[in-house]
Order: C-alpha cells, then sequence, then structure tokens
C-alpha cells in the first residue's frame, strides 16, 4: 500500500509541473489568406485564386472575397469564377479582401508572368520556435511543398523540454488553443514525440499556407510550451 501511493504521488508532481501555465484567452484576429502557392505564371496560362476566411478563434468560415490586380494588363482577374490570366510579361500585386466583425481584412501576394515557367516554384516557408513558458522551447525549421503535401525539417538546433508529461507538435491558426489544431507527431514520453535535434515530417494534405503557426504543446493540460510564426523563406 505504501509503494502504491508514492507512484501516486510521483504521477501528480509530474503533471501538476503543467497545471499553473495555463492558458485563458484562446482567440486571435480575424484573418483572410490566400491560400494558392504559385508565385510565378507563364505567359497564356491561367489559374484559380483560392482563399480562407479564418474568425478569431482560428477556424474557417465561409465568407465572400473581393479580388483585384494592380497591374491587370499583366494579370486581369475573372471575379465571377476567381481566375487569374496571365497576359504579358511582368508583375502584379493580387489583393483578396473579405469583411469580417472587425471591418475589411486583405491579403495580396506578389506573382510574376514570365515566357518560360521554368522557375514557377512554390514559395518554401520557415520559422523559428520561441518558448511561451519556462520549459525550453527553440530552434528553426523550413517548409517545403510536396508532391502531396507538405515537408517539415527541423533543424539541428530545435529543442523541446524533455520534462513534459505528454507532448506533441501542431500545425495550427491559433496558437492559443488546440481546437482545429493538426497534430503532427506521437506524443507522451515514449511513443514517438521528438525532442532535440534534426528531424523530418512529412505530413500529407496540407498546403504551404493552410496553417500559420507550427507549435509545441503539453497536451494533457493544454498548455502552449512553444510558438513559431510560419513565414516566407
Amino acid at each position: 500500500m505504501k509503494k502504491l501511493k508514492i507512484v501516486l504521488i510521483t504521477i501528480i508532481l509530474s503533471f501538476n509541473s503543467c497545471i499553473d501555465e495555463d492558458i485563458i484567452n484562446d482567440s486571435v484576429p480575424e484573418e483572410v489568406r490566400i491560400i494558392s502557392s504559385f508565385t510565378t505564371l507563364k505567359v497564356g496560362e491561367m489559374a484559380t485564386l483560392e482563399a480562407s476566411f479564418f474568425n478569431n478563434i482560428g477556424e474557417i468560415e465561409d465568407n465572400s472575397f473581393i479580388w483585384s490586380s494592380s497591374n491587370p494588363s499583366v494579370l486581369s482577374i475573372d471575379a465571377t469564377t476567381s481566375s487569374i490570366s496571365a497576359n504579358v510579361e511582368g508583375t502584379a500585386i493580387i489583393t483578396v479582401k473579405a469583411i469580417g466583425k472587425t471591418g475589411d481584412l486583405t491579403d495580396s501576394q506578389t506573382i510574376e508572368v514570365v515566357a518560360d515557367n521554368s522557375i514557377n516554384i512554390d514559395t518554401p516557408k520557415k520559422g523559428t520556435f520561441s518558448k511561451t513558458t519556462s520549459y525550453k522551447a527553440a530552434g528553426d525549421f523550413e517548409i517545403t511543398k510536396t508532391s502531396n503535401g507538405i515537408k517539415i525539417e527541423l533543424a539541428s538546433n530545435y529543442v523541446a523540454d524533455t520534462s513534459l508529461p505528454g507532448f506533441a507538435l501542431f500545425l495550427t491558426n491559433n496558437p492559443n488553443s488546440l481546437a482545429n489544431a493538426l497534430q503532427i507527431d506521437a506524443y507522451d514520453d515514449a511513443d514517438g514525440a521528438h525532442y532535440t535535434g534534426a528531424f523530418t515530417y512529412n505530413i500529407e494534405n496540407v498546403g504551404l499556407n493552410d496553417y500559420k503557426y507550427l507549435v509545441q504543446w503539453c497536451r494533457p493540460f493544454s498548455i502552449l510550451t512553444g510558438k513559431a510564426l510560419i513565414i516566407d523563406k
């Protein structure tokens, strides 16, 4: 009986280490985001523009989008189909607008029209972790497009705290909540969580612009321990 009490006390103390770090406010600013990831088109090509509207808790909601081109002679837009046509060589800024509860929201992307689209690439992403609690969280990463999703490469300077009782990495649009987050690895101390050094994750059916953050969580108590904003490389 005495041995059982000791085991229970140890478990309680290990899990209790996360409790005081809890996050109360799970709201984020509303956002409209261009999801299309191409940055170049060949003269004569057409492409469909895609965007998503995220509400104040990072969930995708239906909304109406208004597209515009800074240089219609280079890139013209069909407002009915949200498609663009590459007319002549040059550069244009494509802007999407949506109306949220806080007012007008916009996002823009520069697209180059070229004679040969051999340089057409999907812009890679990057980010750097910063800790949000007293636990260790640091390191860089890069995200590139694959044939069926994305690849996340953690750099050799990546670190997470091995003392966390239940740990996982998530892609999310709201770093303050696990709701609608995509878990990309196993969690808990013995089933595949990655804590330090270089490592690669291949994630299917995810686009380069689908998520805004890569985050670390102490999952049993839903505590954010590390956060990284995903930006263009």
